[in-house]
């Protein structure tokens, strides 16, 4: 499927966003989400993560304009790639020329988990090594706007688990407090215990749905702090740059 399908397909699927997606979709969200970032969905259960996923996956194709190209290289089979301080892991499916080559210009040995490599890659790995040996990094990672889109998504979700928690504390209450009434001559007693702790069992489910979807937030909140401070350094640095380029024109001016 190409870029102009799967986009087709979100834009079809946008209209069940909020009710749930069907098997169909969740099947379709599955595959792009692998392709997409080499890695499942996590809590494939979870009608909530299915919609995340969404976001991500719209987010990073409004960002890419096209579906990753097939690499020139290729991973053995159960061989994942990865890079400290990001959560993007690599397989075969989602490799790029440009991951590779970089996983190759750390450590030429990393060759042992490929599987197939071009016959220049060494000369490739080279000119990647030559072309960022200022530092510089362009593999790809989470921007400042796409953070801010899944936490406000987060939030969301958030406070749908809130309210759903809400309701069944307040369900739990009046149950309780019907206790202190006889049964009605129609009702079994062990009834109302039995929904209680029922709800009690889904209490517990959504306060851990609860506190994961805060921590993924919070770690969000984390990422975004750190990017701005990332951008604050390149402002300053590019500056500094042109304050410099600045002060040597009028010099090689009169030098002329």
């Amino acid at each position: 499927m190409d870029y102009n399908e799967i986009i087709k397909t979100l834009q079809e699927m946008e209209s069940r966003y909020a009710d749930g997606f069907s098997t169909l979709d969740r099947a379709f969200l599955d595959k792009v989400y692998y392709d997409l970032f080499g890695r499942e969905i996590t809590n494939r259960g979870c009608s909530d993560c299915y919609r995340d996923a969404y976001m991500e996956i719209k987010i990073k194709l409004k960002k890419d304009k096209a579906m990753p190209k097939k690499s020139d290289y290729k991973l053995k089979a159960g061989a994942v790639i990865s890079f400290f301080g990001q959560s993007q892991a690599y397989t075969s499916a989602n490799l790029t020329n440009e991951v590779a080559e970089k996983y190759l210009a750390m450590n030429p040995a990393n060759a042992n988990l490929f599987a197939e490599l071009p016959d220049d890659w060494k000369a490739r790995v080279a000119a990647y090594t030559e072309h960022n040996a200022d530092g510089s990094d362009n593999a790809p990672h989470m921007t400042e706007a796409e953070a801010l889109e899944i936490i406000k998504s987060k939030d969301a979700q958030i406070a749908e688990n809130e309210a759903a928690i809400a309701l069944r504390d307040a369900r739990i209450a009046e149950l309780e407090a019907d206790r202190d009434f006889p049964p009605a001559e129609d009702e079994n007693p062990s009834e109302n215990d039995l929904e209680i702790e029922n709800l009690r069992m889904e209490l517990g489910d959504a306060n851990e749905q609860l506190a994961a979807t805060t921590e993924e937030r919070d770690n969000l909140l984390k990422e975004v702090e750190n990017l701005k401070k990332e951008n604050k350094g390149l402002k300053q640095s590019n500056a500094m740059l042109k304050k410099k380029a600045d002060t040597a024109a009028p010099s090689e001016a009169n030098a002329e």
